[in-house]
């Protein structure tokens, strides 16, 4: 068991859970199980579910509002863009019983899960507003070095926190990045957010890097975000 109360992970059958999924057979494959901390038995797989999109921008959105409502509006607004905006093979998610109880979105080397097309942002928001939208999202793009695996925000649902879904979707996440030869994983987190810093730090994670906001700042209502970075090994290494 590790230090975050994950008791039981296990790999499942990766074929049958494609198959079932109806995922490309070049998808990462990956289904395990996690009994966490407090006995709550959970599924975690490596992609959003199409009956489970709406739900999932909406748990994302409502999780990461601080970043993302400057950039997509209000709630009702950002459901309009962000079912059509996301890529739901560059995620981890965690269920509870059929239900979503949580998601990691990641950047690979192929791009984020969040992606909205400028031509999206522009027909739902106009010329003016559609650009200057899409420049504020630039704003929280990231670079990641050769090796590194990034993850591009986590949110789990509110009834069904503090009990290590949160943790679990980490691991999870790690374990991805390991089995896929990365050498590194990383993120970044608000400076209003310091209870999501303090988890990754006990997992491991260190500063390397600290960004400011500038005069956008008073768009975003943080000022500076903070990257934190984690050493892996690759499996085989």
């Amino acid at each position: 068991m590790d230090h975050m109360g994950i008791c039981l992970r296990f790999k499942e059958n990766f074929e049958e859970r494609i198959k079932d999924a109806g995922l490309a057979t070049g998808a990462f494959l990956s289904g395990l199980k996690a009994l966490t901390r407090t006995r709550t038995m959970i599924d975690i797989i490596d992609h959003l579910p199409e009956a489970h999109i709406s739900a999932g921008v909406r748990l994302y959105y409502t999780g990461l509002e601080a970043k993302l409502r400057p950039v997509f509006g209000p709630l009702a607004s950002a459901l309009a863009v962000l079912p059509s905006s996301i890529h739901p093979t560059r995620c981890m998610t965690a269920f509870s019983e059929g239900r979503l109880a949580g998601i990691l979105g990641i950047h690979d080397l192929q791009g984020s899960f969040l992606e909205p097309a400028y031509v999206i942002m522009v027909r739902h928001y106009g010329q003016i507003s559609g650009a200057f939208r899409t420049m504020l999202l630039m704003l929280l793009d990231h670079k990641t070095p050769p090796g590194d695996l990034y993850l591009d925000g986590i949110v789990v649902e509110p009834s069904l926190r503090r009990q290590g879904i949160g943790s679990a979707l980490i691991t999870a996440f790690e374990d991805r990045a390991r089995d896929n030869g990365f050498a590194t994983v990383s993120l970044e987190v608000i400076d209003i957010n310091p209870r999501a810093r303090s988890l990754y730090e006990r997992l491991g994670y260190r500063q390397i890097a600290t960004y400011t906001m500038g005069p956008f700042s008073r768009f975003f209502g943080f000022r500076t975000t903070h990257r934190l970075t984690k050493s892996i090994r690759p499996a085989g290494s």
